[in-house]
């Protein structure tokens, strides 16, 4: 699915589904709040109630790393599908990240996403990325996907 960029920079739940290939529990982006051919901004909810809470940790809940990259990808997926980079069919699939975790997040906390398009090569294609609960940077990167036919 893509959304027409001239109409809006919105994008609400029931549109993410018709374009990212995860179903729940892996879905890390509640909503797109800014989206044009080389930047987008997106935002997950952390809930108390997230599966990866029961065991990580028991008696401090973290954010997991590895689903904070998730998010970041999915936001890229979503980037790179509303753009010019894909053909018909084509998935990114991340081939290697480069993420460097700043700050824990925490159960209420408000995940911004701001991912910005690098480059396309061959089968490959960059983007860079922040990660911000309120104004603090919690993580921030590259990751570099490969585009395949799921």
């Amino acid at each position: 699915m893509s959304v027409d960029l001239n109409e809006t920079h919105e994008i609400k739940m029931d549109q993410l589904l018709e374009i990212l290939p995860q179903r729940y529990p892996m879905i890390m982006v509640d909503k797109v709040t800014y989206l044009d051919e080389k930047k987008i901004i997106a935002v997950k909810n952390v809930s108390g109630n997230e599966p990866c809470f029961l065991g990580h940790f028991p008696n401090k809940k973290v954010f997991p790393g590895v689903l904070l990259t998730e998010a970041i990808a999915q936001a890229g997926i979503v980037l790179l599908q509303q753009g010019t980079q894909l053909e018909e069919g084509d998935t990114p699939v991340i081939y290697h990240t480069n993420i460097k975790f700043k700050h824990m997040v925490l159960p209420g906390d408000q995940l911004k996403t701001e991912v910005v398009f690098q480059k396309r090569v061959g089968h490959s294609a960059i983007v860079n990325a922040s990660v911000y609960v309120e104004d603090i940077l919690v993580a921030s990167g590259n990751l570099t996907f490969t585009i395949t036919k799921l």
